[in-house]
C-alpha cells in the first residue's frame, strides 16, 4: 500500500535587516519529505502571533 505524508505549516518569515514592524507570513507545504514555500500576502505582527498553534492570537 503507498502511504503519503502531508504537512501545512504558518510562520511569521523574519527579514535580515527587521527591527519593528509587521512580518509577511508564509505557509510551507511538505509532501512526502519535499518542501515548498508560499508567501500569503499577509502580514502580521510578532507579539500577536503564536508559533505553536500557526496563527494569530486574540480576535
Amino acid at each position: 500500500m503507498l502511504t503519503k505524508s502531508f504537512t501545512l505549516l504558518f510562520y511569521l518569515k523574519k527579514r535580515s535587516n527587521y527591527l519593528k514592524g509587521k512580518l509577511p507570513i508564509y505557509m510551507r507545504v511538505t509532501v512526502d519529505g519535499k518542501r515548498m514555500e508560499i508567501a500569503t500576502k499577509r502580514e502580521c505582527e510578532p507579539a500577536k502571533w503564536n508559533s505553536s498553534a500557526g496563527r494569530v492570537s486574540g480576535s
